[in-house]
C-alpha cells in the first residue's frame, strides 16, 4: 500500500509543478509585455512628465495584481492524490477506476483491510506495468508564440538599447534621469612636499565650465574659502603646510596636503645604553639628553633619531674624524650603534629629500668615571692594645660602583716587610662587609711589638682599581703595661672616692644640723627648704659621680676579663670591687632621696621628720660603703703587687722559651733573636724593680712571712743571676754561634722557672694568710651575732605592753651589732666574700631598729611586736648570711654545682617569664578588643597568670635562702622578687595595664643581667677572646633589627661574655618580640 501511495504522490508532484511553471511563464510574458508598453510610453512622453510617473504606477500595480491572480489560480488547480489517481485511471482503457478505488477504500476502511491490500497489490502491479506520460506545459504553437514574442521584443530593445536601458531604469526607480555632471574634481598638483616659502599653483583639471569652482584650504582646524580665477589659484610664498580641496555645486575633490618642510633637524632622540658586563647594570634608554651621550667606557650605545621631515641620509661626524652612517628604518627614523671609549664631540648631518642638510649642532660624548672602590675598617677603627690571646676581631666594609674582588689584609711587624693574607677573592655584589679575626699567634710577637695592618681591595673593572684603608697599629703589651693601667685606674678611683667621701661627710654634718633645727620647729621656713633642697641635690650629684666611677671601673674589669694574662682570682677580685661600687648607690638611697623630694613637695612635719631620719641613715650607709670600697682597694694592692711580679716572671719565662725554640730553627734571623734576648734582659730588670717596690710595701709586722719569702727570693736571684747567661746568648747570636746561644738560653730558662715557682708559692702563702684572717673575723662576727640573737629573743619575751622597759637593752644590742660589724669591716678582704643578700638583710634589720626607735619617740606602740619580730628575723638572717659567706670563702670562687644549678634555674625561669609576658600581652589585646571589659574566661586566665607570677617569686626566695651563688646576686634577685610580687598582686586585683607589661619586661631584663653576671664569674683563666660566633637568627624580618644585633655581638664585649645557650635565649626572645609578641 505504501509503495502504491508513494508512486501516486510522485505523479501528483510532477503535475502540480507543471501547473506552477505554466503560471510563472505567463507572469514572465506579462512582465515583458508591461515593460515594453512602458518603453513605448517613455518614448512618447517627456521623461520628467507626471503622466509617465502615474502610468508607471498603474502598470506596476496591474502587473502585480495579474501575477498574483495567475499564481493563486495555479495553486487552486493543484491536484490531490485522489485527483491524480483519477487522472491515471483515465489514461488507460480499463474502466474499473482501480487507482481511485484503492485510495478511497484505504481512507474508509484502513490500509490493513484485506480488500484494500489486495486491490493495492493489483494497482501497484498495474502502475509498474504501464507508462504514464505527463501532459505538456504548453502546446507547440503556444511555445512558438511565446518565443516569437520574446525574440521580437529583444530585437526592438537591442536596437535602441540605451533608451531601453534608461526606460527600464526609470521603470524600476520611477524617477526621471537628471543632468549628469562629473562626480569628481581632479586637481593639480595633488599632494606635494615643498620647501618653506615656495610658490605653488593649484588648478582644476578638465573643469565643468557650467559650474563655479571654489578653493578651500586650512593650516590648522578652520577651513578658509578662496575664489579661483580660470579654475586655478597661485600661492606666492607658502610658509606653513596646508590642506586644500576644490568643490562646486555638484562635486568635491579629495583633500590634498601640501607639506611645507622646515630645515631638517632631529625632533626626537633615543639613546640606549648597553653597559659593560662588569658593571652589572641593566640596559637603559634615555630620550631627554638631545643627543648628548654620557656612559662608562666600553658601553655599547644605540642611537635612534626621528627627523622632523623625511630624510634620505643621517651621518654622525665625530671630532676624531670618524663618520658613522645611520641605518634608515623609514623616511624619518634612523638608527646606529657604536662603542664609546673616549670623551669627544660630534654633530649629526641630516639630508632631507629635497637635498637640504641640517645645521651642525655640537653634541658631547662624555665618559663617566668608574670610581675606585672605598674600604674602611669599622671595628676597632683605632689603634689597639692586643690581649694575650693575640686575637684581634676586625670588621671591614667596602663598596664600589659596580663590583669588588680580592680583599686582602696587609701587615708588617715593627719595620719588617709587609705580608699579605687573602680575606676573600670572589665577592658578589657592590657592598662587602666581613667579620674576621686576625690571629697573630704565628707572628711570634714579643711584648712591645707593634703590628701595623690595613686592608686593600680591588674593583672588578678591567683596570682593577685598588683601595686601601687607613693604617692601624695593634700593640702587644707587656704585663707591666697592663698592670700600670690597672694601678693608674685604681689610684684614680681611690682619689675620686676619697673626694666623694669627704664631701659626703660634710653633707652629713650640714644635714644633721638642719635636722636638729627642724626638730625644734613644726614647719621649715623658705630658707631652710632651700638648704634642704641643696643638700638633696648635692647628694644626688655624689650618687651620679659614684655611678660614673663604677662605670669606668666596670669597663676596666670587662677589658681585663678579655685578657687571659690576668689570673682568674685577680679578675674576680676586681669584679667584686666593682659590685661593691654598684652597691654604694643602691635602691635604699634612691628611695630615701625620693621620699625626701616628696616630703619637700608636700610638707607635713611628721612625714618630713621620718623622711629626714631615713635620709640620714642612708647618707651614713653611703659614706660607710665608700670608705669600705676605698679600704678594699688599698688592701688588695699588696696581692696585686705579688701577682704583677709573678706574671712578669711568667711572661719572661715564656719569652725565653719562645726564643730558645726559635734559636733552634735555621730560618730565624740572628739579629732579631739577639734583639729579643735583649728585651728579655730588660724584662728581668723590671722584675727586680717590682720586687724592690714590693719589699717597701710589705709591713714587717703584718707581712712577716711574705717579707721573709721575698728576701729569700731576692737572695737566690743574686746568687743565680741569669743575666750572664742572657748576655752570653746575645753575644753568641751576634757571632752566629747558635749552639752556644741555645745552651746559655737553656741555663737562663732553668733559673727563670725557679724564680716563677718561688713567686707562686709566695702568692699562695699571702692568699692563705689573708683568707685565714677573713675566716677568723667572720667566725668572731658569727659568734657575736648568735649572742645578739639570743639576747634579742629574751628581750622580746620580756615585752608586755610597755616598750620603755626594754629600750635601753635594745639600744645596747643595736650598738653592739654595729661594733661587731665594724670589727668585721676592719678586715677589708672580708668584703670580697660577703654576699649582696647580707647587705640586704642587714639593711632591713637596721631599718626595723630605726622604725622602732622613731615609733617610741612618737609614742606609737602598736607596731612594736611586729618590729621586734622583724629585728629578730633580720639578726638571724644576717647570721645565716655570714655563715654562707664563710662557706663561700672556704670553697673559693664558688663556682661549680651551685652556680650551674642557679644558671639552669634562671634560664628556665626566663623562658617561663617570657611565656607569661606574651600571654599577658595577648590578654591585654583581647581586653582592648572587647572595649576594656573581660569575660569569665579572660578573668580566669588572668588569675592563673597571677599564680604563676607568684610561684616564680617564691622559687627565687627559696634560692636566696639555700643557694650561696644566689645570695651573691641577692640585690638583683630581690628586685626581681619584688617586681614579680607586684605583678601578681595587680593581676589578682583585676588590674591589667601597660605598667604591668613594663614590670614584666623589667623582670626579663634583670634575669638576663643576673645570668650575664653569673657567666662572668664562671670565666676561667684559659678563656680566650674569640670572634663572635654567628647564631642562626632565622628569617630577616627587618634587615635593620637582626643585622644590627649581629654587629653588636662583636662590637659589644658584654654580649660576647654571655654563654652560648644564653646568647641563643636572647636571640629567641628578640625573634618572638619581633614577630608580634608570639601571635
Amino acid at each position: 500500500m505504501n509503495e502504491f501511495q508513494r508512486i501516486i504522490h510522485k505523479y501528483q508532484s510532477k503535475l502540480n509543478l507543471q501547473i506552477m511553471l505554466r503560471a510563472v511563464l505567463h507572469s514572465i510574458v506579462l512582465f515583458a509585455f508591461a515593460l515594453h508598453m512602458y518603453y513605448i510610453l517613455w518614448q512618447r512622453l517627456d521623461h520628467q512628465s507626471g503622466v509617465l510617473f502615474y502610468a508607471n504606477l498603474a502598470i506596476r500595480t496591474s502587473l502585480v495584481l495579474v501575477i498574483i491572480y495567475l499564481i493563486f489560480g495555479a495553486y487552486r488547480k493543484f491536484k490531490t492524490m485522489l485527483a491524480t489517481a483519477r487522472w491515471l485511471d483515465m489514461l488507460i482503457d480499463k474502466e474499473d477506476d482501480l487507482y481511485q478505488n484503492v485510495l478511497e477504500l484505504g481512507e474508509k476502511y484502513g490500509h490493513d483491510n484485506p480488500i484494500t491490500l489486495a486491490l493495492s497489490s493489483q494497482a501497484l502491479e498495474r502502475l509498474k506495468s504501464n507508462q504514464y506520460k505527463l501532459p505538456p506545459i504548453f502546446r507547440a504553437n503556444q511555445w512558438l508564440l511565446i518565443l516569437s514574442l520574446f525574440i521580437g521584443l529583444a530585437a526592438i530593445w537591442a536596437v535602441d538599447y540605451q533608451n531601453f536601458r534608461a526606460s527600464a531604469k526609470q521603470f524600476y526607480t520611477n524617477k526621471a534621469e537628471t543632468i549628469r555632471y562629473k562626480e569628481t574634481i581632479e586637481l593639480s598638483p595633488g599632494n606635494l612636499r615643498i620647501g618653506k616659502n615656495s610658490q605653488v599653483l593649484i588648478e582644476v583639471k578638465n573643469p565643468e565650465h557650467r559650474l563655479e569652482h571654489k578653493l578651500f584650504y586650512r593650516t590648522e582646524s578652520n577651513w578658509r574659502e578662496l575664489a579661483m580665477t580660470d579654475y586655478s589659484y597661485l600661492f606666492e610664498r607658502l610658509d606653513n603646510s596646508i590642506e586644500y580641496y576644490v568643490e562646486n555645486s555638484v562635486a568635491k575633490s579629495d583633500v590634498y596636503k601640501i607639506e611645507v618642510l622646515d630645515e631638517p633637524y632631529v625632533k626626537n632622540w633615543l639613546i640606549r645604553y648597553e653597559y659593560p658586563a662588569y658593571t652589572g647594570l641593566a640596559a637603559t634608554a634615555d630620550s631627554s639628553s638631545y643627543g648628548n651621550i654620557t656612559a662608562y667606557a666600553g658601553t655599547r650605545v644605540k642611537l635612534g633619531i626621528t627627523s622632523n621631515v623625511p630624510a634620505k641620509e643621517a651621518v654622525m661626524n665625530l671630532s676624531n674624524g670618524q663618520r658613522i652612517k645611520l641605518t634608515a628604518l623609514d623616511k624619518q627614523n634612523f638608527i646606529g650603534q657604536f662603542t664609546v671609549n673616549q670623551s669627544q664631540t660630534w654633530y649629526l648631518e641630516l639630508t632631507d629629500e629635497l637635498g637640504r642638510k641640517s645645521r651642525p649642532e655640537e653634541k658631547t660624548i662624555q665618559i663617566l668615571p668608574d670610581n675606585a672602590p672605598q674600604i674602611r675598617v669599622l671595628f676597632p677603627a683605632k689603634d689597639v692594645t692586643l690581649n694575650q690571646d693575640m686575637l684581634l676581631p676586625l670588621i671591614v666594609s667596602a663598596d664600589d660602583d659596580f663590583g669588588l674582588q680580592d680583599c686582602n689584609l696587609k701587615y708588617f711587624v715593627n719595620d719588617s716587610n709587609a705580608s699579605t693574607i687573602s680575606i676573600q677573592s670572589t665577592i658578589s655584589g657592590k657592598l662587602f662587609t666581613k667579620d674576621w679575626v686576625f690571629d697573630m699567634k704565628s707572628l711570634n710577637l714579643m711584648p712591645g711589638d707593634v703590628v701595623t695592618y690595613w686592608f686593600e681591595i680591588y674593583d672588578n673593572s678591567p683596570g682593577h682599581q685598588k683601595a686601601e684603608t687607613a693604617r692601624f697599629r695593634a700593640r702587644f703589651p707587656s704585663i707591666e703595661e697592663i698592670f700600670r693601667e690597672i694601678e693608674a685606674r685604681e689610684r684614680s678611683t681611690v682619689e675620686e672616692l676619697e673626694n666623694i667621701g669627704d664631701r659626703s661627710r660634710e653633707l652629713q654634718q650640714d644635714f644633721e644640723e638642719m635636722r636638729r633645727e627642724l626638730l625644734r620647729e613644726d614647719n621649715p621656713n623658705w630658707q631652710q627648704q632651700q638648704q634642704l633642697q641643696q643638700i638633696i641635690e648635692q647628694q644626688e650629684n655624689l650618687s651620679e659621680q659614684v655611678d660614673q666611677i663604677n662605670e669606668n671601673y666596670q669597663e676596666l674589669v670587662e677589658r681585663m676579663q678579655m685578657n687571659s694574662t690576668l689570673s682568674h682570682d685577680m679578675v674576680q677580685k676586681m669584679q667584686r670591687i666593682q659590685e661593691l661600687m654598684a652597691e654604694i648607690n643602691n635602691e635604699s638611697l634612691q628611695e630615701a632621696l625620693q621620699r625626701m623630694n616628696e616630703a619637700m613637695e608636700n610638707i607635713r612635719p611628721e612625714d618630713l621628720r621620718r623622711a629626714m631620719e631615713n635620709f640620714r641613715f642612708s647618707m651614713e650607709d653611703f659614706a660607710q660603703k665608700i670608705q669600705q670600697t676605698i679600704d678594699l682597694l688599698e688592701s688588695v694592692k699588696k696581692e696585686q703587687a705579688v701577682q704583677k711580679a709573678l706574671q712578669i716572671s711568667e711572661e719572661m719565662q715564656r719569652m725565653q722559651e719562645d726564643l730558645l725554640q726559635r734559636t733552634n730553627e735555621s730560618n730565624q734571623d740572628n739579629q732579631r733573636l739577639a734583639s729579643d734576648q735583649e728585651n728579655i734582659e730588660q724584662k728581668y730588670d723590671n722584675l727586680q724593680q717590682e720586687l724592690a717596690n714590693l719589699e717597701q710595701m710589705l709591713d714587717p709586722d703584718k707581712d712577716r712571712n711574705a717579707l721573709q719569702q721575698l728576701r729569700e727570693l731576692q737572695r737566690e736571684m743574686r746568687q743565680s743571676d741569669p743575666q750572664p747567661n742572657m748576655q752570653e746568648s746575645r753575644q753568641s747570636l751576634n757571632q752566629n754561634n747558635r749552639s752556644s746561644a741555645a745552651q746559655a738560653q737553656s741555663e737562663a730558662l732553668q733559673k727563670m722557672r725557679t724564680f716563677t715557682r718561688r713567686l707562686q708559692q709566695m702568692r699562695e702563702s699571702m692568699g692563705a694568710g689573708s683568707q685565714q684572717e677573713v675566716k677568723q673575723a667572720m667566725e668572731t662576727a658569727v659568734r657575736e651575732m648568735l649572742i645578739f640573737s639570743r639576747n634579742h629573743e629574751e628581750l622580746s619575751t620580756r615585752y608586755q605592753n610597755d616598750p620603755y622597759q626594754i629600750v635601753q637593752d635594745l639600744i645596747s644590742t643595736y650598738e653592739g651589732i654595729q661594733l661587731s660589724l665594724n670589727k668585721l669591716y676592719s678586715k677589708p678582704q672580708v668584703m670580697m666574700f660577703l654576699t649582696p643578700k647580707f647587705y640586704i638583710d642587714l639593711s632591713d634589720t637596721f631599718n626595723a631598729y630605726r622604725e622602732f626607735f622613731v615609733n617610741i619617740s612618737e609614742m606609737q606602740y602598736t607596731r612594736t611586736p611586729e618590729l621586734l619580730s622583724r629585728i629578730q628575723r633580720g639578726i638571724n638572717l644576717v647570721t645565716y648570711d655570714l655563715i654562707q659567706s664563710m662557706q663561700n670563702q672556704g670553697s673559693g670562687s664558688g663556682s661549680g654545682s651551685g652556680m650551674q644549678s642557679l644558671m639552669q634555674m634562671l634560664q628556665q625561669m626566663s623562658q617561663e617569664q617570657m611565656a607569661m609576658n606574651m600571654l599577658t600581652q595577648q590578654l591585654m589585646q583581647q581586653m582592648q578588643a572587647n572595649g576594656g571589659g573581660m569575660d569569665a574566661a579572660m578573668q580566669q586566665q588572668m588569675q592563673r597568670l597571677a599564680s604563676d607570677q607568684q610561684r616564680l617569686a617564691d622559687n627565687l626566695k627559696r634560692a636566696l635562702q639555700n643557694n650561696p651563688q644566689a645570695q651573691q646576686q641577692g640585690n638583683s634577685l630581690q628586685q626581681i622578687i619584688e617586681e614579680a610580687e607586684a605583678v601578681s598582686r595587680q593581676l589578682r586585683g583585676g588590674r591589667l595595664d601597660q605598667e604591668i607589661l613594663n614590670r614584666q619586661e623589667r623582670i626579663i631584663s634583670r634575669m638576663l643581667d643576673a645570668q650575664r653576671s653569673l657567666n662572668q664569674r664562671e670565666q676561667s683563666r684559659e678563656r680566650r677572646a674569640e670572634a663572635s660566633t654567628r647564631q642562626d637568627w632565622g628569617d630577616q624580618v627587618s634587615p635593620q633589627d637582626f643585622e644590627s644585633l649581629r654587629r653588636r655581638a662583636i662590637l659589644d664585649e658584654s654580649y660576647r661574655s654571655y654563654p652560648a645557650e644564653y646568647q641563643q635565649f636572647i636571640i629567641e626572645y628578640l625573634k618572638r618580640i619581633n614577630s608580634g609578641g608570639g601571635q
